[in-house]
């Protein structure tokens, strides 16, 4: 899901939603002509765990892409301090966000990580809550090593130059080619270390297309997520 992300900011693929543009088209148009490196990733935005009426737990969470400039500091690159608004991968950023439940219909890579972050916020919200489990819960699945993580890395240099003919003979050919190169780095960080347990919130109501309407009383807890940069993992254990 990460690499593909990157691969439709940099334009190599049509955009799953009409309208939408890359990081590149955002970058031709300011025709700077000046290299920079950036990083975007997955996170969680918000979550939450709804109870329905018949003690059903429904996990819930609305997902964001997020962008941030970085800067080559003395033990390597680093997020800068402040990342202005209109940089291209910002832009593409809150485009791909705003787009992002149609978008998820449209790329199953984009489901399937939604459907994870589903999972994990349910998993934490038992884990928290010292739920008692039946033992075939632990015994669904085999056990895997945690891998080594990897970071994606995408680049893309651009060439262009301006030049003047002369009875048909290029006469500032010795300008040579302006060179720009864009780097792009990310992952994935659902940011759920950071969640923080609030009170429980009103009766919610849920509507689903082609079915009827479905009560929720109130949750057993609500899950607000709050953003980190980074890349972190977290294992839950029984």
């Amino acid at each position: 899901a990460d690499y593909h992300l990157k691969e439709l900011s940099m334009g190599e693929f049509e955009q799953p939603v009409v309208g939408m543009r890359s990081m590149t088209d955002y970058s031709e148009e300011e025709r700077a002509g000046q290299g920079w490196n950036a990083r975007e990733w997955f996170t969680v935005r918000n979550a939450e765990v709804c109870k329905s009426t018949d003690s059903v737990l429904i996990p819930r969470v609305e997902m964001s892409v997020e962008a941030r400039e970085q800067v080559e500091g003395p033990s390597g690159w680093q997020d800068a301090k402040v990342t202005r608004a209109d940089h291209p991968l910002v832009k593409f950023a809150e485009e791909f966000t705003h787009n992002f439940d149609l978008i998820a219909e449209r790329k199953s890579v984009v489901y399937h990580l939604r459907e994870l972050a589903k999972a994990s916020v349910l998993a934490k919200f038992l884990f928290e809550a010292d739920a008692v489990m039946d033992d075939s819960w632990f015994n669904a699945c085999e056990v895997k090593d945690a891998c080594c993580l990897e970071i994606p890395q995408l680049w893309n240099e651009r060439c262009e130059s301006q030049i003047r003919v002369q009875d048909g003979r290029i006469v500032n050919g010795e300008a040579g080619f302006g060179t720009s190169m864009n780097l792009l780095y990310g992952g994935v960080q659902f940011g759920l270390d950071k969640f923080q347990l609030a009170g429980a919130r009103q009766p919610a109501r849920m509507m689903s297309a082609g079915l009827a309407a479905r009560q929720f009383v109130q949750p057993a807890r609500h899950l607000s997520a709050t953003l980190s940069a980074g890349l972190a993992t977290r294992q839950f254990q029984r």
